[in-house]
C-alpha cells in the first residue's frame, strides 16, 4: 500500500457479543470513528489493537498524512496487534463484526471472551487480497480460517462450483453458513487432537478429486505447517501455478503472531 494511502487506526467500542459455538464469539463494533471505513481501503483483513491491561481503551498508532509514517505509542502504552479478519460492515448500521476463536488463550481471544459492551478495540485496515474469480474453488482452513472462508463464500455468486473443507474441534464448533448449492461443504472434527496437530486437512485435500478442465483457485489457511504442507501439494503435485493459490499461515503452534510474523511473515503468498 502507498504511504499517502496508509488507513488510520481507529477506536471502535463494543456495541454488542453473541456466542456462535463454544469456541467462537462475535464482537460487534461501532462508534464515530468507523465513518468512511472503506471510503480508500477495502481487502479482508483489519489489524486490531488490544489495549493494555491497566488502559480502558489503546494507545493507537497516529497517522502523519504529509508523510505517510505511523507515530507509534511508547513501548510501555503499546497495544497488542493482531490480525483479524472482517466478518460482516454493514455502512449503514455503522458496525464492523469481527470473529474470534476462544479455545485460545492468547491476549486478543482473552479480550474477546470477556468483552462488554462500551469496552474499547482499536482497528486499522481493511486491507489483503481476495481470492480472484474462478471456475472453481477450494477453501481449506481450521477455526481460525473459518470467518474468512465463511465471508468468501457467502461473497461467491449462485453459480459457485467448488469444496470448502473446514476443520473444527467438534461438530458442537460447526456454524451455519449459506453456501452455493454446487459448493460442497465438508466439517473435519479433530475430536480430541490437539489445534495444529491433525493431519486431516491435508489428507481431504491429498484425496480430493480437483477438476482439471477448468480454471481452479484455491484458498488455503490456518495452522503454518498445515497450511505449507497443503500449498507444496497444490503447486508442486498438483500443478497449480501462484495466480492459483493463496495460502497463508494465520498461526504457529507455540509462536505468538508478533513472533511469527518476524520470523516468517504468516507464510504468505
Amino acid at each position: 500500500m502507498a504511504p499517502h494511502n496508509r488507513p488510520p487506526a481507529r477506536d471502535l467500542q463494543v456495541l454488542r457479543t453473541a456466542e456462535l459455538s463454544p469456541s467462537m464469539r462475535r464482537v460487534t463494533l461501532g462508534g464515530e470513528e468507523l465513518a468512511g471505513f472503506l471510503d480508500e481501503h477495502t481487502g479482508p483483513n483489519i489489524k486490531i489493537f488490544v489495549p493494555q491491561r491497566h488502559q480502558r481503551r489503546p494507545v493507537l498508532p497516529v497517522l502523519d498524512r504529509e508523510t505517510g509514517r505511523y507515530q507509534w505509542p511508547e513501548p510501555h502504552e503499546r497495544p497488542t496487534m493482531r490480525t483479524y479478519t472482517v466478518r460482516r460492515y454493514d455502512e449503514a448500521c455503522g458496525e464492523l463484526d469481527v470473529d474470534f476463536v476462544l479455545h485460545e488463550h492468547g491476549v486478543a481471544a482473552t479480550w474477546a471472551r470477556h468483552a462488554r459492551p462500551g469496552d474499547h478495540l482499536g482497528v486499522m485496515g481493511p486491507g489483503g487480497r481476495t481470492p480472484r474469480p474462478a471456475d472453481w474453488y477450494l477453501l481449506v482452513g481450521d477455526e481460525t480460517a473459518l470467518p474468512a472462508i465463511s465471508a468468501i463464500v457467502e461473497g461467491l455468486p449462485p453459480t459457485a462450483r467448488g469444496q470448502v473443507f473446514v476443520e473444527v474441534g467438534d461438530a458442537a464448533d460447526q456454524l451455519d453458513i449459506t453456501a452455493p448449492p454446487d459448493l460442497r461443504w465438508t466439517w473435519l472434527h479433530r475430536d480430541g487432537v490437539p489445534a495444529g496437530h491433525s493431519r486431516q486437512l491435508v489428507d481431504a485435500v491429498r484425496e480430493l478429486v480437483i477438476p482439471s478442465d477448468v480454471d481452479v483457485f484455491a484458498w488455503v489457511a490456518g495452522e503454518s505447517g498445515v497450511v505449507r504442507g497443503i500449498r507444496r501439494h497444490l503447486r508442486d503435485d498438483r500443478g497449480l501455478d501462484a495466480s492459483s493459490v493463496l495460502a497463508i499461515g494465520y498461526w504457529k503452534h507455540g509462536m505468538a503472531e508478533t513472533e511469527y510474523h518476524d520470523r516468517h511473515n504468516h507464510d504468505r503468498d
